[in-house]
């Protein structure tokens, strides 16, 4: 069967999206929303680089949801941190309108149920209002740390902890953003954003809660940690000058506690160098989740890209994680569903079905 599939605007990590859209033998490309009025009318594949696809742009959402399509693919950029209500309205409409979503942005909601139960239940009553599937997945929240636990707790039992963990370089990331959000290159964290009071954890708590289910365990409280490293000498970066004795890694920890013990750990690690956090044993771009128990089990992945590729491969991999999911979204009952709901979606975008080998 092929699903036809509206992607929710272009940008970088959403082109790429659109690239494993068309190259999916069951997923049709029927329509783009766009936020700017300078990407609106023209062809989906020119904004994207690519050869026409004989799918036009638009701004125009309520003729986009009038549309006989299946699903809508979901990457409005950060628009739910300024205004999540905006996000939430936007993401009712869409499921009222009878259209499945698979969400990327608004990673909160990879486990809905813990977000609050006023945004639970008005996504779950717009499901059931348009005959809908709601889905949110993306690497971290997501499948690089949930998706990659819940496989290693299939091995194991007597477990006592679970840590996830992500290990990642910014340094090829351009634009002023991932320096502001991090703090780099600044001399002190009062002036980091993620590293406020309260941010992190709630960043990571439907993460924790989703394994905390899993596990059958119930969370006390919710505990963050955090420690950076300083630039012993200048360098430059994509998205500009990080001067000597400022801020240049990052690594916090969100950690539910329950019976007095850390049981469930989210930790990220944020570098510009790759000797940075060396006693971490862990090299490149990726996520580790480890579990103590009977066996202890460490699973591992690591992302890269081949030498001739041109993009990142981390926006592929946050791309795909959500277009695979797009068969088994539709096929679900209606509902708000998470990857607890879902059965494993291996990509079907192959090269040797394209080379017609």
């Amino acid at each position: 069967m092929t699903y036809r599939v509206i992607q929710w605007t272009t940008g970088v990590v959403a082109r790429e999206a659109i690239a494993g859209i068309i190259g999916h033998p069951d997923l049709e490309l029927v329509g783009a929303w766009v936020h700017s009025p300078d990407k609106d009318g023209r062809d989906v594949g020119e904004l994207c680089g690519r050869e026409p696809l004989g799918v036009t742009a638009t701004r125009d959402a309520a003729a986009l949801l009038a549309l006989p399509a299946d699903c809508v693919c979901h990457m409005p950029g950060r628009d739910w941190v300024e205004d999540p209500s905006r996000t939430l309205a936007g993401l009712l409409e869409i499921l009222r309108a009878g259209k499945n979503v698979v969400n990327l942005w608004w990673p909160t909601l990879v486990y809905p149920r813990a977000e609050s139960e006023e945004v639970y239940r008005r996504l779950q009553e717009a499901c059931l209002e348009g005959g809908s599937s709601f889905c949110t997945v993306g690497m971290d929240p997501g499948y690089g740390t949930a998706g990659l636990a819940l496989s290693a707790l299939a091995l194991s039992r007597e477990v006592e902890t679970v840590r996830m963990s992500q290990f990642m370089n910014n340094a090829h990331w351009e634009g002023p953003g991932i320096t502001k959000f991090f703090g780099f290159g600044r001399p002190e964290v009062a002036d980091t954003p993620m590293l406020q009071p309260g941010v992190t954890a709630g960043y990571h708590a439907t993460t924790l809660h989703l394994l905390a289910d899993a596990l059958d365990v119930k969370i006390d409280e919710i505990v963050e940690d955090h420690r950076v490293i300083y630039a012993d000498e200048a360098f430059d970066i994509a998205s500009g000058h990080i001067p000597a004795g400022t801020i240049s890694g990052v690594h916090y920890e969100v950690k539910a506690v329950a019976g007095g013990r850390d049981r469930i750990i989210v930790e990220h690690i944020e570098r510009l160098r790759e000797q940075d956090f060396a006693e971490l044993e862990f090299k490149g771009d990726g996520y580790r989740a480890e579990v103590v128990g009977e066996p202890c089990v460490r699973l591992e992945m690591t992302l890269s890209s081949k030498p001739d590729f041109v993009g990142d491969g981390i926006a592929v991999a946050s791309a795909m994680s959500v277009v695979n999911a797009i068969p088994r979204v539709c096929e679900a009952p209606p509902g708000v569903l998470s990857l607890f709901d879902l059965a494993p979606f291996p990509s079907r975008n192959s090269m040797i079905r394209r080379s017609g080998s």
